[in-house]
């Protein structure tokens, strides 16, 4: 396997590139925006074709480069279940996605936030902000829940072979890696410490909040769409709603074809189309420079959002809608139930 992780300073970030040496398969676990061009650069240097880019939950302190990854290379954006609805592949708990010859394997994790994931590779384990080097991710936003935490790291992680490699989504005192060994004795979160412990003393901790809350998860609800977070102020970190009435319209096939002129939006990637074609008459504008193009459209215009399944045009019509958008609906079931 091939495997390297990268660091962004500002956030204390860890971004992983991981391949499979004989397709040349590769996937970014949770990448940062503004290192998308280290991170695309090593991927050419290394002469790879990316697959996926992969974040591990909705992150509150920075902003993730999936949809402009997606954007630039048409890989496939993943996230856990509960994900941002953007995101191409919701993966559920168990499941596995292949990179080559080798498979990913999925852990629903929640605690540090509720959709919070960690992505399985062989004898590596990328945890997040799950579990860090002698530590583990807060728990006073996003429906962050330390009981939770404390049974996804004990319950779920413990459980893996102690010689499994721990690889954290973060590391604020110079630490790379780790193993579940180590952290079952010597992480002091939770090493020796019953589930009430663990909570009242993660309930004490009174942090201050991340500099980039507002900003990062909103972005990050919709695959790093930069834009989004200027759309509307986001009065706390729990589910993100664009604006109280930003509500879109959901519209099936028949009232499509009734809705004479509407400009309807394809916001899929270009390599999506080769597999489920576009509707007649349709524009191409990836999700993530729907921001850019719709400023030049008309606020009345009457514009119809379609994706494959109408999970991403639902919550980018919420978008348009919250900037003042007046007639804008997304195409219910997407092109699945479009055919």
């Amino acid at each position: 396997m091939i495997l390297r992780q990268l660091f962004d300073r500002d956030s204390s970030t860890y971004t992983y590139l991981v391949a499979d040496p004989t397709t040349r398969e590769a996937a970014l676990i949770d990448p940062v925006l503004d290192q998308v061009e280290r991170d695309l650069g090593l991927v050419r240097e290394l002469g790879l074709v990316l697959r996926y880019a992969m974040d591990t939950h909705v992150h509150a302190d920075h902003v993730t480069a999936a949809g402009e990854i997606r954007r630039r290379t048409g890989c496939r954006t993943v996230a856990g279940a509960r994900g941002a609805s953007c995101a191409d592949l919701h993966a559920d708990d168990g499941a596995t996605l292949p990179l080559g010859e080798l498979a990913i394997a999925v852990l629903a994790t929640p605690g540090h936030t509720d959709d919070g994931v960690c992505y399985r590779l062989g004898g590596h384990i990328f945890t997040g902000d799950t579990l860090f080097v002698r530590g583990n991710g807060r728990t006073d936003f996003q429906n962050g829940d330390a009981g939770a935490l404390y049974d996804s790291i004990t319950g779920r992680l413990f459980a893996l072979p102690d010689d499994t490699v721990v690889w954290p989504g973060h590391d604020y005192k110079g630490f790379t890696s780790s193993t579940i060994r180590e952290e079952k004795t010597l992480n002091p979160r939770v090493a020796g410490r019953s589930r009430a412990e663990f909570v009242a003393m993660m309930n004490a901790l009174d942090l201050p909040p991340p500099k980039m809350l507002a900003k990062a998860v909103a972005a990050n609800r919709a695959c790093g769409a930069v834009d989004v977070a200027s759309m509307h102020a986001v009065p706390d970190a729990g589910a993100w709603t664009p604006a109280a009435d930003a509500a879109p319209d959901e519209i099936d096939r028949l009232q499509l074809e009734s809705l004479r002129g509407a400009r309807v939006v394809d916001i899929r990637e270009p390599a999506e189309a080769a597999d489920l074609p576009p509707l007649p008459g349709a524009e191409l504008v990836p999700l993530g420079r729907l921001a850019d193009a719709s400023r030049d459209w008309d606020l009345d215009d009457e514009i119809v959002l379609v994706c494959r399944s109408g999970k991403r045009s639902f919550e980018a019509a919420r978008q348009l809608a919250a900037r003042g958008f007046t007639r804008v609906h997304s195409l219910r079931g997407g092109l699945i139930a479009a055919r």
